[in-house]
């Protein structure tokens, strides 16, 4: 589940997102929700220009699975609380 999960949102770009999601939701989200947000945070801070992507990616896992966005608002959240605390302008 973690391999299928890191891999799917490494390969997401502009151009196939459409069919991204699709795989992604043929996953088990419910039971991999934090694979999901730990991913997608990961994935984020290491490549800043497809933030749009992977924000679009996570608009529609949250429309289908309520409970997967907030939990990753939750997790950004509490890491952006840390990145504060410790000024780590990278984090924040």
């Amino acid at each position: 589940l973690k391999k299928s999960i890191n891999g799917l949102i490494n390969k997401v770009n502009y151009s196939n997102i459409k069919h991204i999601v699709p795989e992604l939701f043929g996953e088990n989200l419910i039971k991999g929700r934090g694979l999901f947000c730990r991913s997608m945070m990961k994935a984020q801070a290491a490549s800043l220009p497809f933030t749009p992507v992977f924000a679009a990616m996570a608009a529609i896992v949250n429309t289908k699975l309520p409970a997967v966005g907030e939990l990753l608002v939750k997790r950004l959240i509490m890491s952006f609380r840390k990145g504060f605390k410790r000024s780590d302008k990278a984090v924040c």
